[in-house]
């Protein structure tokens, strides 16, 4: 279960792009055996505070990424029922790769 952070006020408002979310992970703990460019597709960004992460669109936290050196399962169970991101409802996402029409 994960503790509350505090937002991060304007910095919070960006993360609505992928690239963002994904450069996040730059100072994320090493220990903790969990692909940054994996969770950043999800949705999630490092807080900053230990290995907590957090959606952008549910703000759902997310601090139990220890896998006993095996690669954490990333998922939609780690958002809220309602996520926008998650429903694909949210317009506000910018991913890294753009998806083409086809």
């Amino acid at each position: 279960m994960a503790l509350p952070v505090d937002p991060r006020n304007e910095d919070e408002l960006d993360m609505c792009l992928d690239i963002f979310r994904f450069v996040s992970f730059l100072t994320f703990p090493l220990n903790v055996r969990v692909s940054g460019l994996k969770l950043s597709g999800h949705g999630f960004y490092f807080t900053g505070r230990e290995a907590i992460v957090r959606c952008f669109s549910c703000h759902s936290y997310h601090s139990d990424l220890q896998t006993d050196g095996v690669l954490f399962e990333i998922g939609n169970f780690m958002h809220a029922a309602g996520c926008a991101f998650m429903l694909r409802t949210d317009r506000s996402n910018v991913p890294i790769h753009r998806q083409l029409d086809a």
